[in-house]
């Protein structure tokens, strides 16, 4: 079974569990982390009324959601059929015209140079070849469009795997670039597979392609109460690196 294929049907096994967990606002643009910095923290979107949005990898469409609020044309897209139909109740809830697709990140097929702006929070780690999504997002993209997206921090990937997870050795290293598979619960039938790099790769991969890096942060959980070893892990280490990314066309060294 592909990557892709497991992911969707993992992804539609634990939708409805998942969205009963988590708790995103529909009124601003978090990052992947529910007590995290966020988009009124760091304002790397800015203005996006009367603009073209696409979220890659939405989910139940919290931050499309938010951003449909402030007057953005927002398409949402998603592998998982059941993530879409939260997020279709959600947008019909939360009273915004948003335009869904349900397709595979990599496969999407969306007009070029069509959209001011492509955002993708904390799905890109399940991508195996980001390179290609990356070129993707900047075809997708104006002439000075921006991608903001969050994906997962190496740091605290590798310390984890070591030390939280028992994971195989080769994950330990900060500089891996496999695959992680992985389960929600121990007892799941069904499991993850997600993909990670050094920081570097993911700023070099995009500045080769014509991307002009603005922004980087590494966001870490923000929790009063620390009750658990893992909530320590996501204290003490940053779970994602967040990049805001101009499309200027051409690599820099060009």
């Amino acid at each position: 079974m592909s990557t892709n294929k497991t992911n969707k049907d993992s992804w539609n096994k634990h939708a409805v569990r998942y969205q009963k967990g988590v708790n995103f606002p529909f009124d601003r643009v978090d990052y992947g982390i529910v007590n995290g910095l966020t988009e009124s923290d760091l304002s790397l979107i800015g203005n996006v009324s009367g603009k073209k949005v696409v979220e890659l990898g939405c989910g139940a469409a919290n931050c499309g959601i938010a951003l449909a609020k402030q007057g953005a044309i927002v398409t949402c897209v998603d592998i998982s059929e059941k993530q879409i139909e939260f997020a279709k109740e959600n947008a019909t809830r939360e009273n915004v015209d948003i335009r869904f697709i349900i397709s595979d990140i990599e496969e999407i097929n969306l007009p070029e140079a069509e959209y001011d702006v492509v955002i993708s929070m904390a799905a890109l780690g399940y991508i195996e070849n980001i390179e290609k999504v990356f070129l993707k997002i900047k075809n997708l993209l104006k002439d000075k469009g921006l991608f903001i997206g969050s994906l997962p921090d190496a740091i605290s990937s590798c310390i984890t795997s070591r030390y939280l997870w028992n994971d195989p050795p080769e994950t330990h290293s900060y500089f891996y670039t496999g695959a992680t598979k992985w389960k929600w619960e121990d007892d799941d039938d069904f499991e993850f597979i997600t993909y990670r790099h050094p920081i570097s790769e993911y700023i070099n991969m995009l500045t080769d392609i014509g991307f002009y890096i603005r922004k980087v942060y590494e966001i870490q959980e923000q929790l009063e109460h620390v009750e658990k070893e893992e909530d320590l892990f996501h204290v003490l280490y940053p779970n994602m690196v967040v990049i805001k990314a101009i499309n200027i066309g051409y690599p820099l060294n060009a």
